[in-house]
């Protein structure tokens, strides 16, 4: 599936003039011999970008494969250096250059013998003629022993000749020079066709791979062959075949566009009819890369410019409307949601490159689950948290301690924020475990729950930070909310089961009397009345270790043991408070009357680890509910006491 889809890419591609033609390379041509009818040279243009001191420009050219470590002549067709073209005499070696010029002129009689258009009867014409060098040489002065050392092209009527198409097919047809073993060919696993397989797979290149690049398809060992097949005949596929899907890779993994890293895992995608915008759209929107960093930043955390909002803004629009099947313009460019686009996820290790995941879809289905995914991680957040979506990164970072090697800038300035736009996705690794973040790529990508593993790790750095924060209660209630939609959370309980679904809100659910989320609430109402009794003006001392550093991780689990205890401590710092600011201690004791009366007479001896996200929800929305604008009642008692 993976290599069919790559070869299909790979026709795309070659319309758009991003690969080479199968027997083609990719060259660096900067000049052109422009000839007329008649084979004589009438100047030389200089080609591509002349901005530098020397021009650049890559082009695809006829490849032989073979290099040029020999004595003998070894010409290219329809492009080369100045000595096989014109015959110039590099380091005045005449009898070389003439040798060379002769061979080029016999190549290209003979690819060129069947075609008549203008352009092949112009270069047949040019190699019936003298070396030509002398000419060229006139029009550089000076500089022509420099730049006869470049590689030079035919030009006819305006059009370089690799863009004729008889010249090309002149080349593509060209006889093989071995012979076909029709006793090695076999069944091509892609077209079904008998072909003689390629002996070897084509190196795959990425700025992750070693640096020798790295084999998607291999068989390298004895225990890897099978049927007496050797090497590539173990996966027949044409050498043709495997050149597409190769070039179509390598382009692919070559555009920066198109390449996101997940710790380990380099992730490229692609639409079916080519280009980069659905792309920019899915690194934007499903992995939250390339949003522009400020240069100001505040408090340690990023300011978007006014690019970098305007290009979220209609990032979250190109979701919604392609999520409900319509069409969208990015980049006056129309996205449109029938579009087929690919996924592909690949590790690197020493023998072959590791698929690690491979989805395809149409684009609409994969915006849709984009924007569930959304919807499932919203949670009510701190006025200072402007936070629209989560990031992939900035999730798995939810995994590992802060301060870890591993933890992810997803919310800071990292070291690329001055390179474009384009190259600032590089960050360090987001989670401890490539497995996890291939996980949740598929999981958000396709609909599908949440890995297990991530609501394990999160609830490790809970246990371990004895603190809620946004990111981590919304991965708890995204987690949930999509686990409640395949089925029951709580197993044999289905009143249970309801009300726990009941509190995955983005909001509090004042009204639930499910008992961990209530606990949950009144942990928050405890910890509350504490910070208040100990900023009195009679006791206005830091507490060293609050009753959320000393119980939370115990209150979650086992709430009979600990709830009493709490109880009893929260009882003499309410007295106080009632002193101090009877006010405020009126308002929270009856917010704290209100949720113990949904508790019953006795605590829970334990909450299961789903009951502890609930305990652990509603002591998030407790505390952000503290600090809601509705809660006036509080803050009239504050001033009341003040006043």
């Amino acid at each position: 599936m993976i290599i069919n889809d790559l070869i299909d890419q790979y026709e795309v591609l070659e319309k758009l003039d991003e690969v080479p033609y199968f027997g083609w390379a990719r060259a660096k041509v900067p000049y052109a011999l422009e000839i007329n009818e008649d084979g004589e040279l009438q100047r030389i243009v200089i080609l591509g970008d002349t901005s530098k001191k020397k021009p650049r420009n890559e082009v695809f050219m006829p490849a032989t494969g073979t290099g040029r470590s020999g004595t003998s002549p070894n010409p290219l067709f329809v492009w080369d250096n100045a000595e096989y073209l014109l015959g110039n005499p590099s380091g005045s070696n005449e009898e070389r250059a003439a040798e060379r010029f002769a061979a080029s002129a016999e190549l290209h009689e003979r690819l060129l013998k069947n075609v008549h258009d203008a352009t092949g009867k112009a270069i047949k014409a040019f190699f019936k003629r003298p070396p030509q060098w002398e000419k060229a040489a006139q029009q550089f002065g000076t500089d022509w022993e420099k730049i006869a050392r470049s590689y030079f092209t035919f030009m006819v009527d305006g059009r370089l000749a690799k863009d004729d198409p008889e010249i090309r097919s002149a080349w593509d047809d060209r006889p093989s020079d071995r012979p076909i073993d029709e006793s090695a060919m076999r069944e091509s696993f892609t077209s079904g066709k008998l072909v003689v397989p390629a002996a070897t797979h084509p190196v795959i290149k990425e700025e992750r791979f070693p640096p020798t690049g790295a084999l998607l398809i291999s068989f390298n060992g004895n225990a890897f062959e099978s049927f007496g097949q050797k090497q590539g005949s173990n996966a027949p596929l044409s050498e043709e075949d495997a050149f597409k899907y190769g070039a179509a890779l390598n382009a692919l993994l070559a555009d920066r566009d198109r390449v996101s890293h997940l710790d380990n895992v380099t992730v490229v995608t692609w639409p079916q009819t080519g280009g980069t915008t659905y792309s920019d759209v899915m690194d934007v929107a499903g992995f939250g890369n390339l949003l522009p960093i400020a240069d100001e930043v505040k408090d340690k955390k990023p300011v978007l410019d006014s690019r970098g909002q305007m290009l979220l803004e209609q990032i979250e629009s190109a979701v919604k409307a392609l999520a409900q099947g319509k069409t969208f313009d990015v980049d006056e460019i129309t996205l449109y949601p029938s579009e087929h686009f690919f996924i592909l996820g690949l590790v690197p290790n020493k023998a072959r490159l590791s698929v690690v995941f491979y989805l395809r879809d149409n684009f609409g289905s994969f915006m849709k689950n984009i924007e569930q995914h959304y919807s499932d991680m919203d949670i009510v957040r701190p006025k200072s948290d402007a936070t629209r979506h989560m990031s992939i990164y900035r999730i798995l970072r939810q995994t590992v301690r802060p301060n870890s090697k591993n933890a992810a800038s997803a919310s800071g300035p990292n070291s690329t924020q001055n390179l474009p736009l384009r190259k600032k996705q590089q960050r360090k690794n987001a989670a401890s475990s490539p497995e996890l973040g291939s996980a949740l790529i598929k999981s958000i990508l396709q609909g599908t729950p949440y890995p297990a593993a991530l609501l394990n790790n999160v609830e490790m750095r809970i246990r371990a930070e004895r603190d809620v924060s946004s990111d981590k209660a919304a991965i708890i209630k995204a987690y949930y909310l999509r686990l409640s939609r395949r089925g029951p959370i709580i197993i044999n309980d289905e009143t249970a089961n309801q009300k726990f679904k009941e509190v995955l809100q983005v909001g509090i659910n004042e009204d639930s009397d499910y008992v961990p989320y209530v606990l949950g609430r009144m942990f928050s109402v405890y910890e509350q009345i504490q910070q208040a009794a100990a900023s009195t003006s009679s006791n206005n001392n830091t507490i060293k270790a609050t009753i959320k550093d000393k119980y939370f991780s115990q209150a979650a689990a086992t709430p009979a043991r600990v709830f009493p205890v709490i109880g009893a401590r929260v009882e003499k710092r309410m007295r106080q408070l009632m002193r101090d600011k009877p006010g405020l201690a009126i308002y929270l004791q009856r917010k704290l009357d209100d949720i113990a009366a949904k508790l019953p007479d006795r605590y829970p001896k334990h909450l299961t680890l789903d009951e502890q996200g609930a305990f652990q929800l509603g002591y998030y929305h407790q505390h952000q509910a503290a600090f809601e604008g509705k809660n006036k009642v509080g803050e009239s008692a504050e001033r009341h006491d003040e006043s």
